[in-house]
């Protein structure tokens, strides 16, 4: 079997400080063959919901997709206010 890498975005567990919700986002990659597997969690960003505004907390220097984070967020739009 030849190697096979997936690499996908993913929303971890909501945390909140007082009337703030933060959202982790981080990058699952995988690599899978028949001989092993591997797996690396990177985190990438916050996506942070305060009661008058959302935003975005990049956790590198790195280009990150603002469209995609707030679409893993609030898959039915950013007026979605979340749990």
């Amino acid at each position: 079997m030849k190697s096979k890498m997936k690499v996908e975005k993913k929303v971890g567990k909501l945390f909140l400080i007082d009337e703030r919700k933060f959202y982790p986002i981080v990058e699952i990659s995988t690599i899978e063959s028949d001989n092993y597997f591997a797996e690396t969690l990177t985190p990438v960003a916050f996506l942070v919901s305060e009661p008058t505004k959302k935003y975005i907390l990049p956790l590198s220097e790195d280009e990150i997709d603002k469209e995609e984070i707030i679409r893993l967020v609030f898959p039915d739009g950013l007026n979605h206010t979340g749990n």
